[in-house]
């Protein structure tokens, strides 16, 4: 069906950002000069027999770097002076683009996102390397091997590590990543980590967090184990498995 023009709307606005008559309709927006948050991008496509299409596409902008405050939790009781850290998240971190594809038959339009940064939902976090202190050169060799003084490698249940890898992008994902490498400067790599290997270790931080990085025991025991789990055994990890009933004696 021949296209009379199509009209590009952002945000509910009355006046179409772009109006495109001539094929190819494609539309090109720096999305630098929006707010970051959550966005709405309309497409109304006007036939020349007098029927319209309209297509909508929710999308989210995220061009700073993202602040992350250090010292003040949300709903925190506080008084006297009040002192709260600032931190940036480290600009070495490259902008990944995201690519909006066509929105009809015969349209073929792409709306080119500026970079996106990672948000960091963990509060209290500085942009130093958050490095664990150095274990003894036996206890980090022990580790390697399975993670109990050199001892065999716990069976893995897989149900339980596959509910981990649910808990894990839930909580943990934000800051150690899908890939389990983190960021280098802002969080530590999971893959390959020594500490990752030490099972009572593992237990340890999960319960009662260290540094920049947040206890986790309002969770289940169930799920602390699971996400244990996953993590001591995804990507390059072959470290065992943690059962709910080791976390329950832990707490």
């Amino acid at each position: 069906m021949p296209i009379e023009r199509i009209e590009v709307y952002l945000d509910g606005g009355a006046e179409p950002v772009q109006v495109l008559t001539q094929p190819p309709f494609k539309v090109t927006y720096d999305t630098r000069s929006l707010s970051d948050g959550e966005h709405l991008l309309r497409v109304v496509t006007h036939y020349t027999n007098g029927a319209r299409e309209v297509k909508e596409i929710p999308f989210k902008v995220a061009n700073t770097p993202g602040v992350l405050v250090q010292g003040l939790e949300e709903g925190k009781e506080v008084s006297g002076t009040l002192e709260v850290t600032l931190r940036v998240a480290d600009p070495d971190v490259k902008p990944t683009r995201e690519r909006f594809p066509g929105l009809g038959a015969a349209i073929a339009t792409a709306v080119i996102l500026g970079g996106i940064w990672l948000f960091f939902a963990a509060t209290g976090v500085t942009n130093k390397t958050l490095e664990e202190v150095a274990k003894p050169p036996a206890a980090a060799e022990a580790g390697t091997h399975g993670g109990d003084h050199g001892g065999a490698v716990a069976a893995v249940d897989e149900a339980l590590k596959a509910k981990g890898e649910q808990v894990y992008s839930a909580n943990c994902a934000g800051c150690h990543q899908a890939t389990g490498k983190g960021l280098p400067g802002v969080f530590p790599a999971l893959d390959g980590s020594k500490n990752v290997a030490d099972k009572a270790y593992t237990i340890n931080i999960l319960l009662k967090g260290k540094g920049g990085m947040p206890a986790f025991a309002q969770l289940s025991d169930e799920e602390l184990a699971a996400v244990a789990t996953y993590i001591k055994n995804s990507w390059s990890n072959k470290f065992g498995g943690v059962t709910p009933d080791e976390f329950k004696a832990a707490r």
